[in-house]
Order: C-alpha cells, then structure tokens, then sequence
C-alpha cells in the first residue's frame, strides 16, 4: 500500500496538470511536468529493500524462488575460525550462492526461480568457499546481504500445439569450425581446409556453453590457433591471447578468480576469470568429445579446450574436465589433425589454425 498511494497522487496531480488549458498560468513557462523525475521517483520506490541475513556454523542460509523472482547478491562473506598456540584467530572469505543445479551467483542469479543457497559443504563438487589448512577450522559465521527482484510473468516457449517447451536458450547449439592445417608428411603448400560440426551442450554444462558462444559472438576465437596437439590423445586450442596455452579466460563472470570463489567481479582482473567445473554432468570423454581445459586446480577453465579425436577415449578426465559437446560432422577431420607433425611441447610444426566459428541457422 505505501508504494501505491504515492503513485495514486503522482498520477492525480500528472492528470490535473496536463487538463490545463488555460495557457501558462504564471507566464513563466516552468509548468511542464518532468515526467523522468516521476519515472524515477516511482522506480525508487518500488525498488526491493536489501536483505542482511546472519547467521553461524549451525545455521544453513537458502532462499526458494518462484518463476517469476531472481536475486541479486551484494555481499556474501564467510568467517572461519582456527585455533593455534592457545589463541583463536578469525579470518574472513568471499562466499559463494549456489542454485541446486549448481548455478553461481555472481552479482546476479543467472536464472529465475529456483532454490540457492550458501554453498559450506566442502564435500561437494563446487568445492566453492575455502579449503581449511587447517583441520580445526570451522565456519565461525556468515553474512548475505541480497534483494529479491520480480518481472510480470515468465515467458516460455510453446510448440504449435500449445504444448509447453523447454527455454529457447537451453535447446542444444550446433556451430561450425573452420580449421586450416598441413597433413602430416605434406608442407605449406598442402595446407587444407575443413569444417567441422559441434553440438554444444547447453542443459548439461551451461557456464562453458554460455561462455564458449559468448567468445564466438565477440570474434575471440577467429585466428586463434591448436597449440597443443597429441596423437591418439587430443588437440588443444583456445589461447586466443598468446597461443601458447598460457593465456584465455571466461567469457562472463561465473563467480570464480583463477579458481577461488569470490563474491564479487569488482576484485578479479578480466583475465583471471575462471569458470566453476561442471564435470559431473554424465558427459564422458568420448571419441568426439569437446571439453575444457584448466590446470590441476578444481573450477580454472577459461577460454581453451580440446577434441577427443576417434581413435581416443580419455575416461580418465571423466569427472575432472567438462565435457560441454560433441562433434557430430567432421570427427576425421579432427583425428587427421591429431597427427599433425609436431615439435617441442606437443606443438604443430606448421600452425592449426581456427579460421573462423560460426552459429549454425536453428
């Protein structure tokens, strides 16, 4: 009701004053209604107040959405506490929200509705807040200062007989890669040209296909090179900013600075974004499998990956790298550049180089 009066009596007044007919009372002209301070009065107070949840080690923090919600995070802390030389020291972290599906919050819920909440259970598979040194750490406390936002109504997708569809965007995404490389045995002037076809995954890992179309989207990946090729194993590519496999990063913000979880982007240079780890997501790596590459530590993909050619099946990076796609046209393409002649640190002699990426028609 106390968002309601107000605008009543901006609409009356807005009303009263364009009825005036009877030219400028005053003279002075200054009678115009600025109708953007009304907008802005109006959008402030129907801003969402924020929220600051308390609470300690015994107490889980969660919020359950409706369809139509979403949340935005301001701050999520935790504070740990360790016991050393008879004195208790306390030292404080960037929390991280989670939805059961395993979508992070960065400032914002990447999704509406939906259950999230504050991600302590170490034993999981986001592994997201800390990694105690010490076994006698614990969680001491922790802080979540958020806001609940609400749109009209969800907009879903519906087929011509009316049946409900899943989200257009969680439909599965094909692309083509254009890929130029010399065979093996052959020179410069055999250089070859082939495209090959990958179904993405977007129900099944949809951080690394969200930020994998948004690095096609902004070119990142046009020129970019396979620095890193092994026979019977894979080809990997993606190091758009040095092509030496040192380089890449998220195409978004996930929620992760080279793996650790942070609350906020504010903190962590664009290039150190991470992606969180998806690999439990029942993709193995097959022959034809797309996945990303990260280093040893959990949640460091960025923006390179490799292809599991057809005479490879890597089942040891089940579970431990994302699969995100599939190739579904041109796997012998893949498995003839994976015998590529090759140097020092698995690197082609002649550059494999990727000419282009494209979104193929729907």
């Amino acid at each position: 009701m106390r968002i309601i009066a107000p605008m009543m009596i901006l609409i009356m007044m807005t009303s009263t004053l364009a009825g005036c007919t009877g030219g400028d009372p005053d003279g002075g002209g200054n009678d115009e209604i600025d109708m953007e301070i009304i907008q802005d009065f109006i959008d402030e107070m129907q801003e969402s107040e924020w929220i600051n949840d308390r609470g300690d080690g015994q107490n889980q923090w969660s919020i359950s959405l409706s369809d139509d919600q979403w949340i935005e995070i301001k701050i999520a802390q935790i504070i740990t506490q360790y016991h050393s030389n008879g004195e208790n020291y306390y030292t404080t972290r960037g929390a991280v929200i989670a939805s059961d599906e395993g979508y992070i919050v960065g400032e914002y819920s990447p999704i509406y509705g939906g259950n999230y909440s504050l991600c302590i259970d170490l034993t999981t598979d986001l592994n997201c807040l800390y990694t105690p040194s010490d076994s006698e750490q614990t969680l001491h406390e922790w802080s979540i200062i958020y806001r609940v936002h609400s749109v009209s109504q969800p907009n879903y997708f519906f087929d011509q007989n009316n049946t409900m569809q899943d989200n257009a965007i969680l439909d599965n995404v094909n692309i083509t890669m254009e890929i130029s490389y010399v065979p093996n045995g052959m020179d410069e002037v055999n250089r070859t040209n082939v495209s090959v076809v990958i179904e993405l995954y977007s129900v099944d890992a949809p951080n690394h296909v969200d930020s994998f179309l948004t690095h096609i989207e902004n070119g990142n990946y046009d020129s970019a090179i396979f620095h890193r090729i092994i026979d019977n194993f894979m080809i990997q590519g993606g190091d758009f900013e040095s092509g030496t496999g040192t380089g890449g990063y998220a195409a978004d913000w996930y929620g992760y600075c080279n793996g650790i979880a942070v609350s906020s982007s504010d903190s962590c240079n664009m290039n150190s974004w991470t992606l969180p780890d998806e690999a439990n997501n029942g993709l193995d790596h097959a022959p034809g499998a797309l996945s990303m590459a990260k280093t040893s530590s959990p949640n460091t993909g960025g923006s390179q990956f490799f292809i599991v050619p057809s005479d490879s099946s890597p089942s040891h990076l089940n579970g431990v790298h994302t699969v995100f796609g599939y190739v579904t046209s041109g796997l012998d393409s893949i498995t003839d550049i994976s015998e590529v002649a090759t140097g020092n640190n698995d690197r082609p002699i002649y550059e494999v180089i990727i000419s282009s990426i494209s979104l193929n028609d729907l």
